[in-house]
């Protein structure tokens, strides 16, 4: 006879609770508090802006332009934006912006350096950056060794490019200069007098300027004063021949009378 197998009992499987992902939603809702908190606390604030290089710019002007101040959000603006804002000031040449965590903002400014001085006609006296910008100076302060403008309006754009000439000049040939005046020609619309403080007086043209400051600058050291043409032609008289050629022109003139009479 047959015996029946008596039927194995199922063993009943425990479920598994989702550990991992119960795990997963604590965690992100830390991360999330510690973002809540970090945002409200003073570590996500400018608590510093220092700037830098600035002279004829106020640090005012500098942080108006840049549109935040201590306090406001660390993450306001990228370095690239702020540095295009700072960039609008006119005396400003180049500006460097950098973030440092927590909370500091540096503004490196580079200014137009001053090339020239202007006397307007009430007597103001103001500097002249290469840019042509004209910067007026503060009563009582002292006028730079630079060479004073006469004879240009404002809007000529030939000031404007013997800003930027002069801006490329070595200082030492630059703080020689006394005055600089306009001498327009039909052959040179932009032909230049200038005086030196040396006691040379020096014919150019803005444009010649440039490649032509290194023969100036050995004849300003190295000669004794006198005239100084350079244009496609260079050509130097010191006045002592000058003198001596006026003195014989003169003699013979003397001589021609007498022998008439």
């Amino acid at each position: 006879m047959a015996e029946r197998i008596p039927a194995l009992k199922r063993e009943v499987v425990e479920k598994r609770r989702p550990v991992g992902k119960l795990l997963g939603i604590v965690i992100s809702l830390f991360v999330i508090a510690l973002v809540v908190l970090f945002f409200r606390s003073s570590l996500s604030r400018i608590t510093d802006i220092e700037v830098t290089g600035l002279k004829h710019v106020k640090k005012a002007e500098v942080e108006q332009a840049l549109g935040v101040r201590t306090g406001d959000s660390y993450f306001r603006g990228s370095p690239a934006a702020l540095e295009r804002k700072v960039k609008s000031l006119g005396a400003v040449k180049s500006v460097k912006v950098t973030k440092t965590f927590p909370g500091k903002l540096t503004v490196a400014v580079e200014e137009y350096p001053e090339v020239a001085v202007e006397l307007d006609g009430s007597g103001q006296s103001s500097v002249v950056l290469a840019n042509g910008l004209s910067v007026p100076l503060d009563a009582g302060e002292a006028l730079p060794d630079m060479p004073v403008l006469t004879g240009w309006s404002a809007n000529d754009p030939n000031r404007a490019a013997l800003c930027a000439a002069l801006g490329g000049l070595r200082p030492a040939l630059l703080g020689d200069f006394s005055q600089i005046a306009p001498d327009a020609s039909k052959a040179y619309p932009d032909r230049i007098k200038l005086y030196t403080r040396s006691k040379f007086e020096v014919v150019t043209t803005i444009g010649l300027l440039p490649e032509k400051a290194n023969i100036l600058s050995e004849i300003v050291e190295n000669r004794e004063p006198g005239k100084v043409v350079l244009l496609e032609a260079d050509t130097y008289m010191p006045y002592s021949a000058q003198s001596a050629l006026q003195n014989s022109a003169e003699a013979d003139n003397n001589k021609e009378k007498g022998s008439t009479q």
